[in-house]
């Protein structure tokens, strides 16, 4: 179809843009003349960079209005605006794909009166996808059923700050299984799905295979018949935004503590009135409290501070209730969907969630972008703080040298002492730090060769240079 064809024309002007309420998130986009498919793909193709701007700067676009009534014509649509989608799931809600399409899966095949709460898709990942899409082939006709969102940026803000240094300074440890088969009967929606089905396949050695091609942490098979799949790795709980720098809350803590799903049943009953949530809480609470304090249990995918310990019941209230305050800040959010909407979500941002409800012909369904590597952006970086201790036990390597006066004739370097050089001082500075560094290495050779390794420990403790100069933390570095 050419574009002569359509009612007005392809620019931005021919849509409108709104917002559901003065906090401005998300922006919508809905026809102004013509709401048909074929005009939406070839608006979105055109008009790319516009969207993906409009994308970042809002966290979400909501496009609602057009005809978009099933999953291929879904697929479609998101094809022309993002042509790199991804089949690859390592998440932990069951999926399944939807007839027709390649890249379009159910948003959760979890029942429907599941809570799940706020997170950013995939985010315990080496890899997350940058962008995640969601579309509505059939709202919810009762209460609940709603995905909300919440900017994660203001998470990482507001969290209490001697909580967030102790993410910081600890990071987090994940520790993941999944079995041979996924559970029903079971309130950890993680463990529902089996390897078998995350993998896509039933051999061991291709899972471990697709594990290194990702850089996934190499899974261990425990369990009775080695038919569990285990893996743990070490993570951080912030990243940067990829484009602005923003500092963003990047975990699934509040998916993933044994207190989750009665709280958010709670929080369902406090917004929906439903006496139903408020009973199925108080029961679930217990069952957890007797399956995961007294028996226990750990959840799929087990996560706590990165030395090992647990993360608090009111450590984990804490950033809950840090989360639900952005949530309820943007109520419009609530309002139900609109068969035929897509929304369209920076997963480096904004997080999103499935209220629960009891309507059973509720479907959303849902596709994601090409996964990037989120190494780079993680807080705090790992190689930064590398960096600085090598800086810092230089600089104290080199004062102590030139304190000591160790090498004859050495001396400050700056321009009062090299007259003829045409080396800032900046420049100077860092060729006496370079050759400070080379004597350190020289002095620690000298040590290992020469003093007896019992003599080295009578003195080591007390002599002046080896308290100035760390030259363990030297023999560390560059061993």
């Amino acid at each position: 179809m050419s574009a002569s064809t359509f009612i007005g024309s392809l620019d931005v002007d021919n849509v409108a843009t709104s917002f559901l309420d003065e906090k401005k998130l998300p922006l919508i986009i809905s026809p102004r003349l013509d709401d048909s498919l074929e005009f939406l793909c070839h608006w979105l193709e055109l008009n790319r960079p516009w969207v993906e701007e409009q994308i970042l700067t809002y966290g979400a676009v909501l496009i609602r209005g057009f005809q978009v009534k099933d999953a291929p014509e879904f697929e479609r649509a998101i094809q022309s605006l993002q042509p790199n989608l991804s089949d690859s799931y390592r998440g932990t809600s069951p999926r399944s794909v939807f007839a027709g399409t390649k890249y379009t899966f159910s948003a959760a095949d979890a029942p429907v009166n599941y809570p799940i709460a706020q997170h950013c898709e995939m985010s315990f990942l080496a890899s997350p996808p940058k962008q995640l899409y969601f579309g509505c082939l059939q709202e919810s006709k009762t209460g609940g059923g709603e995905t909300a969102l919440c900017d994660f940026r203001a998470v990482a803000e507001q969290l209490d700050g001697s909580l967030r240094k102790k993410f910081e300074s600890k990071k987090l440890q994940y520790r993941r299984r999944h079995y041979n088969e996924g559970e029903q009967w079971t309130t950890d929606v993680g463990s529902m799905l089996s390897w078998r089905q995350m993998f896509g396949t039933t051999d061991k050695r291709k899972v471990e295979e697709l594990c290194r091609e990702e850089g996934a942490p190499q899974p261990h098979w425990i369990g009775h018949n080695k038919d569990t799949c285990y893996q743990e790795w070490q993570d951080t709980p912030f990243v940067r935004h990829p484009v602005t720098n923003e500092t963003v809350w990047f975990n699934h803590l509040q998916v993933f503590h044994w207190s989750t799903f009665p709280c958010e049943l709670w929080y369902a009953f406090c917004r929906l009135g439903d006496i139903r949530f408020l009973l199925r809480s108080i029961f679930f609470w217990v069952i957890s409290i007797i399956k995961y304090v007294f028996l226990g249990h750990r959840m799929a995918l087990d996560l706590r501070f990165g030395d090992g310990t647990d993360i608090s019941l009111s450590e984990a209230n804490e950033v809950r209730k840090v989360i639900h305050k952005n949530m309820l800040c943007f109520s419009a959010l609530y309002s139900s969907w609109q068969k035929g909407d897509i929304m369209c979500i920076d997963n480096f941002s904004i997080s999103h969630g499935r209220q629960p409800t009891y309507d059973l012909g509720r479907k959303i369904l849902v596709a994601w972008s090409t996964p990037i590597n989120k190494r780079p952006f993680q807080l705090p970086c790992i190689e930064e703080e590398n960096v600085e201790k090598e800086i810092g036990v230089i600089k104290d390597c080199s004062d102590a040298i030139f304190d000591d006066k160790l090498v004859p004739g050495a001396v400050v370097a700056s321009p009062d002492c090299t007259p003829n050089s045409t080396l800032t001082r900046e420049e100077s500075e860092d060729l006496r730090d370079s050759f400070a560094l080379s004597m350190a290495k020289q002095n620690i050779a000298r040590n290992d060769s020469f003093v007896n390794p019992s003599v080295q420990r009578s003195f080591g403790g007390s002599h002046k240079r080896n308290k100035s100069c760390p030259v363990q933390q030297i023999h560390e570095i560059f061993a």
